[in-house]
């Protein structure tokens, strides 16, 4: 990613839940990958993340649907991913001085840019990140 985005660093985060800032929350909040732009920054650390990333191995957990009425699926595994991917996103808006923030939702060859401000999130439609350059200009240019 370095040649994607030399301005960022992307940490493995999936095993260091953040204990500092939601240490009262009733759940771990340790995403998958944790962007900084202080490349000192380890493990987890939501008031100083830029961006967050989740993978997800299976269809079944995409919370995302590509057709049809509602954008949203309404499967146990997809409403877990949404609730796991929503209640970061809540909590790194609640450790920083910030109107949005974005994250990143993979599952499988699949991508979603997601941004998340006060109100709700808007979502990309599926980036199929192999052969498509839209996740890399993403990182490129934030």
């Amino acid at each position: 990613m370095k040649s994607f985005a030399p301005q960022l660093s992307f940490i493995d985060s999936h095993n260091n839940p953040d204990m500092v800032n939601c240490s009262s929350f009733t759940f771990n909040v340790k995403p998958d990958v944790c962007v900084y732009s202080d490349p000192t920054l380890r493990g987890t650390n939501i008031s100083k993340a830029e961006i967050i990333i989740e993978f997800k191995w299976g269809y079944c957990h995409d919370p995302f649907l590509q057709d049809g009425d509602s954008i949203v699926s309404s499967t146990e595994n997809s409403m877990d991913t949404l609730g796991q991917i929503t209640s970061y996103a809540a909590a790194q808006l609640g450790a920083q001085y910030r109107s949005h923030a974005f994250s990143v939702l993979i599952v499988c060859d699949r991508a979603r840019i997601i941004r998340w401000d006060r109100e709700g999130a808007i979502v990309t439609s599926a980036i199929k990140y192999n052969t498509e350059p839209h996740l890399a200009d993403f990182f490129q240019r934030y």
